[in-house]
C-alpha cells in the first residue's frame, strides 16, 4: 500500500483505562506500537506515569497526533445554505450549540464538507466534542513535552485509511466499514473519498465473548445505524461492508448478521495494508487481536489527509504564531546569507577592479566612473532590503505582546497598525471592569504607551451581556519613539 508524502507521526489514544501508541509514517510504514493499562481518570497521574513509561522506545521528537474516539464525540450531518468556505465556517460556529446540550464555549467542533446537494445547500458532517475531554488529554501530553500537531476524529482516519487501502475512487458507490475493538464498534460509511457517516456502537469483542444477548444487541445496533444513515442522507445504506478486525468471537455471529440484515461482510484486516516487520504484524493479529490498533495506526498514516482537527482554537493560534515566527526567522537568516554573499561578490569585484586599476588602467579607464556609481546603487538597495526586513517584525512583536497581556476572558476581534505606530484594537469582554483593567495593563506595558479607551458599548453575545470596546495606543517604549510600521498600514 502506498500513501502520499512520507512524514512520520506519533499517534496516541488515551482512552478509559488504556493507552495505545503507534509510530508510523504517511507512506504506510508502521515502526512500533504499544499498549498500556491504567486506573483512574484519563487526565490523572496514573495515566501520565503509564504514558511516560510507554514512550521510552518511541521517538518523542516526532509531531504527536491526538486521537479522539467516536464514543467521545457527536457526529451529525447538517445542511448549510451557502457554498462559501468562510460563510460555512461562520454558520457552523453559530449552529453548533443547537446540536449539543452544552454552550458554544464548552465544545470544540470540526467538520467535513460533503459538497452541495440538489437544493444548492452544502452538506456538512459536523463533529462536536466537549472541550474539557480534549484539554485533559492535551495536558497529559504537554506535561511530557510532546509536540502536539493535531487532534483527529478516529472514524475519519479509519475511513481514509481504507479508502486508500482499497483504492476507492471518488465516484465509487458508498461503502461500509465495521471496526470492532475490545469494548465498542464503529459503524462507518465512506464515499467520495471521505467519511460520509459514523455511528458508535457500545458492543465490543469482550461483550461478544461473554455471550448472552450481545450478538442480538450488535445486530440491533447495526440495523439502527443503517436506518439512521437512511434518515440523514435519504438513501439506502450500503449492502457491502468490510470487517477491519476479524476475531473468533465475530466469526461466530457474522452468519447471523448477514442473514438478518441482508448484508455482505468481507474480512479485510488492517494489518494486511501496512508495511511492518513480521513480528509486528503477528503482534497486531494475535497479542492485540481483542483491541484493534486501527485507531492509532490510521491516525498516524492519514494525519495529513484528515480535515477534522479538534485542537482548541487558542492552541491553534499559538502554534500558528510560533510557526510564523520561525518562518520569519528563517527568511531573515536567508536574507542575511544572500546579502552577505551579494556583498562578498560586490566587494571582491571592487577589490580586484581596484587592484587592476591601480596597477595598470586607472588613467586609461578614468572616464568609466559609471561602474562605481552602479555598485553604490546596488549597495543602497541591499541596505533598503535590510531595513525592510527589520520593519516587518513590528506586527509580530505587537501580536506577541498582546498575547501575553490579554487575559482569557477578553476576545479581540481586530488589530490595526497605522504607519505612525498607532495600534487600534477592538473586542469584547465579560464586564466593563475587565475592559478598564485591560487598558491599565496596556498602559503599564513596556512596549506600549498612551493607551486610551476610545469607545465602549454593551451588546448581547451567546445570550449574555458583554462589553464591547475600542482601544488605541502607541507601540514603542516610553523612553523612545515608536518605530514606524511597514508601509502601507495594515490590519492583523
Amino acid at each position: 500500500m502506498i500513501f502520499a508524502t512520507d512524514k512520520k507521526f506519533l499517534a496516541i489514544a488515551i482512552n478509559e483505562g488504556a493507552i495505545k501508541i503507534a509510530q508510523a509514517s504517511t507512506s504506510g510504514v508502521v515502526e512500533r506500537v504499544a499498549r498500556g493499562l491504567f486506573t483512574g481518570n484519563p487526565g490523572g497521574e496514573q495515566a501520565l506515569e503509564t504514558l511516560k513509561g510507554m514512550l521510552v522506545p518511541f521517538n518523542r521528537n516526532l509531531p504527536v497526533i491526538g486521537v479522539i474516539p467516536a464514543s467521545a464525540a457527536t457526529a451529525k450531518t447538517i445542511e448549510v445554505p451557502s457554498s462559501d468556505p468562510e460563510e460555512i465556517k461562520s454558520i457552523i460556529n453559530l449552529q453548533a450549540s443547537r446540536h449539543t446540550p452544552y454552550s458554544r464555549e464548552e465544545v470544540l467542533i470540526g467538520y467535513i464538507n460533503l459538497e452541495m446537494n440538489a437544493n444548492q445547500n452544502t452538506r456538512i458532517l459536523l463533529v462536536i466534542v466537549h472541550r474539557n475531554m480534549v484539554k485533559e488529554r492535551l495536558l497529559v501530553l504537554e506535561k511530557l513535552g510532546l509536540q502536539i500537531d493535531k487532534i483527529i476524529f478516529v472514524p475519519e482516519a479509519q475511513a481514509r485509511f481504507y479508502i486508500k487501502a482499497m483504492n476507492l475512487k471518488k465516484d465509487a458507490a458508498a461503502f461500509g466499514l465495521i471496526d470492532v475493538s475490545s469494548v465498542a464498534a464503529n459503524y462507518i460509511i465512506m464515499a467520495k473519498g471521505s467519511l460520509l457517516f459514523e455511528r458508535h456502537i457500545p458492543v465490543g469483542i469482550k461483550t461478544l465473548m461473554e455471550g448472552g444477548e450481545a450478538p442480538a444487541k450488535l445486530q440491533d445496533e447495526l440495523k439502527r445505524s443503517m436506518d439512521a444513515f437512511m434518515q440523514e442522507d435519504g438513501i439506502e445504506a450500503p449492502r457491502s461492508y468490510l470487517l477491519s478486525s476479524p476475531h473468533p468471537a465475530l466469526d461466530a455471529v457474522l452468519p447471523a448478521l448477514k442473514q438478518a440484515l441482508g448484508i455482505e461482510v468481507t474480512a479485510q484486516a488492517f494489518p494486511h495494508f501496512i508495511k511492518a516487520s513480521a513480528d509486528l504484524r503477528k503482534k497486531l493479529q494475535s497479542d492485540f487481536a481483542e483491541d484493534s490498533f486501527l485507531d492509532v495506526i490510521s491516525s498516524a498514516s492519514c494525519a495529513t489527509k484528515c480535515e477534522i482537527n479538534l485542537m482548541p482554537e487558542e492552541m491553534i493560534l499559538k502554534k500558528l504564531v510560533h510557526h510564523q515566527s520561525q518562518e520569519i526567522s528563517k527568511a531573515g537568516v536567508a536574507a542575511v546569507i544572500i546579502m552577505v554573499l551579494v556583498g562578498a561578490m560586490i566587494l571582491s569585484n571592487i577589490y580586484f577592479k581596484d587592484v587592476f586599476l591601480n596597477k595598470n588602467l586607472r588613467e586609461h579607464y578614468a572616464p568609466q566612473k559609471a561602474q562605481v556609481a552602479e555598485l553604490q546603487e546596488k549597495m543602497h538597495k541591499v541596505r533598503l532590503v535590510r531595513e525592510y526586513m527589520a520593519k516587518r517584525m513590528v506586527s509580530l512583536d505587537i501580536i506577541h505582546e498582546l498575547y501575553d497581556i490579554t487575559p482569557h476572558t477578553i476576545y479581540l476581534n481586530n488589530i490595526a497598525v497605522d504607519e505612525d505606530g498607532t495600534v487600534s484594537i477592538d473586542g469584547i469582554a465579560d464586564s466593563m471592569s475587565l475592559v478598564y483593567s485591560y487598558v491599565k495593563s496596556l498602559a503599564d506595558s513596556a512596549s506600549f504607551k498612551d493607551a486610551k479607551l476610545k469607545d465602549t458599548s454593551t451588546k448581547k453575545e451567546n445570550n449574555k451581556d458583554v462589553a464591547a470596546f475600542d482601544i488605541e495606543f502607541k507601540y514603542g517604549s516610553k523612553e523612545t519613539e515608536a518605530p514606524p510600521a511597514s508601509k502601507p498600514g495594515g490590519t492583523v
